[in-house]
């Protein structure tokens, strides 16, 4: 290839990779709905990637060390203290049961549809196993299951990608036990995994050591995690073939449980990486994959999903959870959603590599497994919202409200929020200073979150969904406001104009968020009005239309801020007037002082 290839073949892969992740967030649809198109157009049409012309004999080691560093974020997420003690039974189960099944079941469907041998068919059901947090995760944001229904679904895909990725190195192991020959296939796979345990118990103690010592600033914290797991990876796979999956899954494991550090900062590895590696491995898995041998296929993979979907998961979960606490709807609820992701896709991949070296043919491996991940991930992420309004068990969109700054006027607005029904909280530079209180008790607060994934975990705990800004504080800034966009949308972060940015400033801001208070009032004017005996107030029924104007509740000019229905949902820039009578809602108003 020549270089101009080479740069394009690059370039397309991160552009394709991370952008149709960045649209498929913006439209909140799971990202692999885009990504596999976007592999196999890629491969197909020019062809404008070609993975093997472009990493040559380094493509499957590759993408196998690449395996493992999700494995490895995926180990980082298995924190047994999290897991909601009503989770734990069903999530164990099934991660034991429900996964053989699950392996049993797609094995005998493959071997039945594709007439693969006996071996073969065991290896691609060990494959479909694996679920994954890159594809449940985005799905359950969207589909807002009721606990422990979300927790149970989240966790068994987070614990699936290295059961599923281990069953499929056994059953690997199984198949190229003739090639390998002498040794038994199963003590062979013991060495594996005695190996890879072992080595990621090393990685991780030193790991743990080298952080407790403070031998590694801040800042370098997930770099030093990513170059542990690689050597972990590295070491273990140099002396036995695929141990190395099951170093980074431990490192992560030991990294993940111990309590002697704080390990927030690495979870930046899965915020920067991981979008990088997921895209990256999508794009040049799929463009592997030829259309032609999908489309000979097509009927055998639309009957694999089928029996998937409809026989297999049903009966796995039926039996697996049977005699549980989770409400039968619950179970309904988890067997309609099981969706497969990168880790099958990059298993499959790699194995492919592996049997193709051994002179083993498996030419049906990758376009099947793909199109199962086509497949599943259509029928879950277009019906799992439908479903689960169906079944009762979606939750309510969150409509609690941060208010993130530390100006005054906050605590008088906040209580007003919560005194007409709103869910509320403070977040400011410092959790640890002194509580606000009002009638109703202590006003919560928390201090500014350190990352996305720390924002991510206030706002789901505090129900927010929905955060105003005070654009004048400099702790707030920029980034803060951009990591709230992105967890919340742009129409649900709303910025308190100030008068002393410029009319660019202004306008850039607009454009990026929405504006409190519909821009009738600037933070800075707030905070004049309130040093001169301004007040926020809650007024509901009757409609107070003389509030504009001086009426007996309000002895000055009154305008409204903010309106709450019922259900406490709240309108953060209502427009000029007041609700009609019998609206059941509660207007937030600043009031000025009489004199």
């Amino acid at each position: 290839m020549s270089d101009t290839q080479i740069i394009i073949g690059l370039a397309a892969i991160v552009f394709l990779g991370v952008g149709a992740q960045w649209i498929a967030k913006r439209r909140d649809f799971p990202s692999l709905l885009l990504l596999l198109p976007a592999g196999l157009l890629a491969g197909n049409v020019g062809p404008l990637v070609d993975p093997e012309k472009l990493f040559g004999d380094t493509l499957f080691p590759g993408v196998t060390m690449l395996v493992g560093l999700l494995l490895f974020q995926s180990g980082l997420q298995l924190r047994v203290r999290d897991l909601p003690s009503e989770a734990r039974h069903p999530v164990v189960r099934l991660n034991t049961v429900a996964a053989m099944l699950t392996l049993i079941g797609a094995g005998v469907a493959v071997r039945f549809i594709f007439a693969p041998g006996n071996d073969l068919a065991a290896l691609a059901g060990a494959i479909l196993v694996v679920s994954g947090p890159t594809v449940v995760g985005p799905l359950l944001d969207i589909v807002r299951p009721r606990e422990p229904v979300g927790s149970i679904l989240r966790w068994e895909g987070t614990m699936l990608d290295p059961i599923g990725a281990t069953m499929g190195v056994i059953a690997l192991n199984v198949v190229l036990a003739n090639e390998r020959g002498g040794v038994h296939p199963m003590l062979q796979m013991a060495a594996r995994l005695g190996l890879g345990v072992l080595v990621g118990v090393v990685a991780g103690a030193l790991l743990v050591f080298v952080m407790s010592r403070f031998l590694v600033t801040d800042q370098m914290e997930a770099a030093v995690a990513l170059l542990f797991a690689v050597a972990a990876f590295s070491a273990a796979e140099v002396f036995l073939s695929e141990a190395g999956l099951f170093a980074t899954v431990t490192l992560g494991l030991v990294v993940a449980n111990q309590r002697i550090v704080p390990v927030a900062r690495i979870s930046g590895f899965g915020e920067t990486l991981e979008v990088l590696i997921i895209g990256s491995l999508f794009v040049v898995l799929g463009a592997l994959v030829e259309i032609d041998e999908m489309i000979d296929r097509i009927w055998g993979i639309l009957a694999l999903v089928a029996v998937l979907v409809l026989v297999v998961r049903p009966v796995a979960v039926g039996l697996s959870l049977f005699g549980t606490k989770v409400p039968t709807r619950g179970r309904l609820m988890i067997a309609w959603l099981d969706p497969r992701g990168v880790v099958a896709a990059s298993t499959a991949a790699a194995f492919t590599g592996t049997l193709a070296t051994a002179g083993i043919e498996a030419d049906f491996l990758l376009p099947v497994v793909f199109g199962v991940i086509l497949g599943t991930g259509l029928i879950y992420g277009l019906s799992g919202s439908a479903v689960g309004s169906m079944l009762g068990v979606r939750s309510d969109p969150p409509e609690g409200v941060a208010l993130v700054g530390e100006a005054e006027w906050f605590h008088g607005f906040a209580s007003e929020l919560r005194r007409a029904g709103a869910k509320v909280v403070l977040v400011g530079a410092d959790e640890g200073s002194e509580p606000i209180s009002d009638g109703s008790g202590p006003l919560p607060r928390e201090s500014i979150p350190a990352g996305e994934s720390e924002l991510r975990d206030r706002v789901a705990q505090h129900g927010i969904g929905k955060a105003v800004v005070d654009i004048n504080d400099a702790l707030t800034g920029e980034l803060l406001t951009a990591a709230l966009v992105e967890v919340l949308g742009r129409r649900n972060v709303y910025r308190v104009a100030s008068a002393a940015v410029s009319a660019l400033e202004r306008t850039v801001a607009t454009a990026s968020t929405e504006v409190a208070f519909g821009g009738r009032l600037s933070t800075e004017e707030i905070a004049s009005m309130a040093s001169e005996g301004a007040r926020f107030t809650a007024l509901g029924e009757p409609p107070v239309a003389a509030a504009h104007e001086g009426g007996p509740d309000s002895p000055g000019r009154a305008t409204a801020v903010a309106v709450v229905d019922s259900k406490g949902r709240v309108d953060l820039s209502p427009k000029p007037g007041t609700p009609e009578s019998g609206s059941g809602s509660t207007t937030v108003f600043l009031v000025e002082g009489s004199g």
